[in-house]
C-alpha cells in the first residue's frame, strides 16, 4: 500500500502516479457502489497499476450487470474470470476496503488519478517528440513543433463530455439572440466580410470555427476578395493572418494600397505614372494599412503544421480574428499515399484549427479546367479539385464568377457573382458585387445601375438574392 515517490529507493525517477488515491477510489467503490456516479470521467486506463485497472473494470462490469460489487462478490467474479491471481487475491481486496476512508471525497480522489495520468501522458508525448528530434526522417522543424503542441493540447481536452438535456443550451441561445436583436455585443464570434449582401446571406458574417472556401478560376479575383475581407476583419474584429503562398508581400501591398487609396495598380507598379493628386490618396492608404493589425506570411511553401503553429502563436501573442490561406493547391502536403487523402488531411486540419482558435478560416481554391469546356462557365460543386474532402469539411463554399472574363460584350461588366454553393447553416443562392479590376477592388453594388439592393428591380431580374 505504498505510494511511489519521484525517485525510488535506487534513485531512479518513476512516472507520476497517485497509488494511494487509486486505492482509495477502489476501496470506496467496494464499500459504496453508488459512489460510481461521482467519479466523473474516470476510466480503467487512468490507473497506473495494472491490478487496479483490472479491479476497476470488474467493478464496472458488475454494476452494469446490476450486480452488487463488494469484496466477496468481486473476489468470486475475478476468480471465475481467471484474473484474481493478477490482483493480489482476496487479501488485497480486503486491504482496499479496510483502509478506505469512505466515499465522501471520491470525486477528488478520482480527479487526482486522472491528473497523474495526464502527467504521464505529458512525459510520453515529450519522449516521442524527443525521438522525432533525434530521428527527423525528413520532418521540418515547424512540423515537429506543431506535433508537440498538438499532442500536449490533446491531453488538456481528454475529458468525455456528459450528455446534456436538449434544453440545457437554450438560455444561452436566447440571450445571444436578444443581444443581437438589441445590437449589443455577444460572446459568439462573428466576423463580417464588409460586403453588405454577403454578410446578410451569411446571417451576419462568418462564424468562429467555420471553414469558408472561396473558389474560382484564375482572374476571378479570389486574392482581391480575400484581402478585402482581411482588411475589414483587421480593422473591425482584430488581428488577421494571411498565408500568401502564391503572391509575395510586395504584390499584396500594391493591391492593398490600390484598394485603400482608390488608385490604379499600374501607377503603383510604375511611379512615373503617378500624378500630383495621387500622392494624398497614397498617403492616406499607407496610413490606413499601417494602422491595421494585418499580418502576412509569405514563406512561399508552408505545410499544415506550419500554419497551425504560426496561427496559434499569433493568437497567444496578439489575438486573432481571421486566418486566410491563399491557396490550397500550394500548401505543402503530407506523406499520405494518395493525393486526395493529402488534401483531406489539410482541409480537416484547417477545420480543426478554426474550431480550436474559434476563428473563421478562409481557404482559397482553384477550380478544375473542366469549367472551360462548358458553354455556361459558372462553377459547379464538381468543378472543385478533390471536391469530396473540401465539400465534406467546409461549412461554406463560395464560388466567384465574373462573366466579363469570358464575354467581353456582356452587360455585366464590372459585376462579380458570389455564388453560395454550400452553407451548412444557411440558404444557397448568389449575390452581386462590383469589381474594379485595375484597383483590385470589390465593393457593394450600387443600388441603382450596379444592382446593389436586393429590393432593386434590376437586381431581382439578374437573379441576385
Amino acid at each position: 500500500m505504498n505510494a511511489p515517490h519521484e525517485l525510488d529507493e535506487l534513485g531512479v525517477r518513476v512516472p507520476p502516479a497517485a497509488i494511494e488515491m487509486e486505492q482509495s477510489v477502489l476501496g470506496a467503490l467496494l464499500l459504496d457502489n453508488d459512489a460510481i456516479d461521482r467519479i466523473g470521467d474516470l476510466r480503467a486506463e487512468h490507473f497506473y497499476r495494472y491490478e487496479h485497472r483490472l479491479i476497476f473494470e470488474t467493478i464496472q462490469k458488475m454494476l452494469m450487470a446490476s450486480r452488487s460489487a463488494d469484496v466477496m462478490t468481486v473476489f468470486e467474479w475475478m476468480q471465475s474470470a481467471g484474473t484474481l491471481d493478477r490482483t493480489g487475491g482476496l487479501q488485497y481486496l480486503n486491504a482496499l476496503a479496510g483502509t478506505a476512508m469512505g466515499s465522501a471525497n471520491i470525486a477528488r480522489y478520482a480527479q487526482i488519478v486522472v491528473d497523474r495520468w495526464k502527467l504521464r501522458g505529458v512525459l510520453a508525448a515529450l519522449d516521442e517528440v524527443g525521438a522525432m528530434v533525434h530521428n527527423r526522417n525528413g520532418r521540418e522543424v515547424g512540423e515537429i513543433i506543431a506535433e508537440a503542441q498538438t499532442r500536449l493540447e490533446s491531453l488538456a481536452d481528454t475529458a468525455v463530455q456528459a450528455p446534456q438535456l436538449a434544453a440545457a443550451g437554450l438560455a444561452e441561445l436566447v440571450t445571444e439572440l436578444d443581444a443581437q436583436f438589441h445590437g449589443t455585443p455577444t460572446s459568439a464570434t462573428v466576423v463580417k466580410t464588409g460586403f453588405t449582401d454577403v454578410d446578410r446571406k451569411l446571417d451576419g458574417g462568418m462564424r468562429g470555427g467555420d471553414l469558408v472556401v472561396v473558389a474560382g478560376r484564375p482572374s476571378m479575383g479570389k486574392t482581391a476578395f480575400s484581402m478585402a475581407i482581411s482588411d475589414h476583419a483587421a480593422a473591425h474584429a482584430g488581428p488577421a493572418l494571411v498565408f500568401s503562398i502564391e503572391m509575395p508581400t510586395k504584390q499584396l501591398n500594391m493591391r492593398l494600397l490600390a484598394r485603400a487609396g482608390n488608385l490604379p495598380i499600374g501607377k503603383l507598379k510604375d511611379g512615373s505614372k503617378m500624378e500630383d493628386g495621387d500622392w494624398p490618396k497614397l498617403t492616406r492608404a499607407v496610413q490606413h494599412i499601417s494602422d491595421l493589425p494585418l499580418y502576412i506570411d509569405e514563406s512561399g511553401s508552408v505545410s499544415l503544421p506550419d500554419i497551425v503553429s504560426r496561427a496559434r502563436a499569433l493568437k497567444r501573442r496578439e489575438g486573432l480574428s481571421l486566418i486566410v490561406v491563399d491557396y490550397l493547391g500550394l500548401v505543402k502536403l503530407g506523406k499520405e499515399e494518395r493525393h486526395d487523402l493529402q488534401i483531406a488531411a489539410v482541409t480537416r486540419g484547417l477545420k480543426e484549427l478554426a474550431k480550436q482558435l474559434d476563428v473563421p478560416v478562409l481557404l482559397l481554391c482553384q477550380l478544375s479546367r473542366e469549367v472551360e469546356k462548358r458553354p455556361n462557365k459558372r462553377p459547379q460543386m464538381s468543378d472543385l479539385r478533390d471536391s469530396g474532402a473540401i465539400e465534406q469539411d467546409a461549412d461554406v463554399i463560395l464560388f466567384l464568377y465574373r462573366d466579363e472574363v469570358y464575354h467581353r460584350d456582356t452587360a455585366d461588366k464590372g459585376v462579380a457573382e458570389v455564388i453560395f454553393a454550400k452553407q451548412r447553416n444557411g440558404a444557397l443562392g448568389k449575390v452581386g458585387l462590383a469589381f474594379v479590376g485595375d484597383h483590385a477592388k470589390f465593393a457593394d453594388l450600387d443600388a441603382g445601375r450596379l444592382l446593389g439592393s436586393s429590393e432593386s428591380r434590376a437586381t431581382r431580374a439578374r437573379g441576385f438574392d
